[in-house]
């Protein structure tokens, strides 16, 4: 990652799969329940920029900077994309591309936008575009590998983020290193996925998202004590992870505690009613009600 740089990751869960990308040029700007104006987004954008970037951004940048510009209309595609509406932030990176077609972190956002709304052939031509400009940067090699990993390409995916995490300079190697162990995990491969989930804990302990494959793992293999206690950490960290909750519902289940699966389940549907985790969590209740 560039220096100057901020990332923030998300996750995304389908069953049997979790990714984790990376988020480039700005912070996190408020929530999904609000919606932002022009103006609020410009200031949270410079609230959340690197301070020496956004002086120079906004103390020397002429109105003609067509790289500073871009700039601007990444940081607030991005803003837009954290806050849930992938088609307007791909509006925003459009007018990056205007400004400065060569401005790789458009890109490599748009290929973000793309993959949430479905564009599959349209992400994977943004994540190369952003590669062919920035060969060397980690955080596109592992957003373009855990592209590949949500699509099934795993052998590709390995070759993406075994680059991602041999660079000595990447701040977030826990999210490459989380990604190949699903790779692997693909590959039916759970030897090699236990150790890529290994260095993630070891570079971030109590990582949530490599804890909850790891827990994932576990359960498949019939060790649901050691699942279990994975996601008890991870629920901690993150009291309304969706499908953290259901999966501790259903070892509840299968241990014999009905009620505290119930309430695992009910507090998953609480969390998140319309995702798919919250969904098998009413089937369930539904079923041991």
């Amino acid at each position: 990652m560039k220096t100057g740089r901020i990332s923030f990751y998300k996750i995304t869960w389908i069953p049997g799969l979790l990714i984790v990308s990376a988020l480039s040029g700005c912070g996190l700007f408020g929530s999904k329940n609000t919606a932002m104006s022009s103006d609020q987004q410009m200031a949270a954008f410079i609230a959340h920029e690197h301070k020496t970037r956004a002086a120079d951004q906004s103390l020397q940048a002429s109105a003609d900077d067509g790289k500073a510009k871009a700039g601007i209309y990444t940081s607030l595609g991005t803003a837009y994309l954290q806050d849930g509406h992938p088609r307007q932030a791909i509006r925003e990176l459009q007018m990056a591309n205007q400004a400065d077609d060569s401005y790789a972190d458009a890109y490599n956002v748009m290929g973000l936008a793309y993959e949430q709304l479905g564009q599959k052939t349209l992400a994977r031509q943004a994540f190369e575009q952003a590669l062919s400009l920035d060969a060397k940067n980690p955080e596109y090699r592992n957003n373009y590998g855990a592209f590949l990993v949500n699509t099934g390409d795993y052998q590709q995916a390995i070759v993406q983020l075994k680059q991602a995490t041999a660079d000595p300079l990447y701040s977030t190697p826990q999210f490459a290193w989380t990604n190949l162990a699903q790779a692997y995990a693909g590959l039916k491969d759970p030897v090699a996925a236990r150790n890529a989930l290994n260095r993630a804990l070891y570079l971030l302990p109590n990582y949530p998202p490599a804890l909850q494959i790891l827990a994932e793992m576990d359960f498949k293999e019939g060790n649901v004590q050691a699942a279990y206690g994975h996601l008890q950490v991870v629920l901690a960290q993150e009291p309304d992870n969706a499908s953290a909750l259901l999966l501790a519902g259903q070892i509840a289940a299968q241990q014999g505690r009905p009620e505290q699966a119930a309430a695992l389940w009910q507090r998953c549907v609480n969390a998140a009613p319309y995702s798919d985790a919250g969904k098998k969590a009413q089937q369930l209740l539904l079923q041991h009600g």
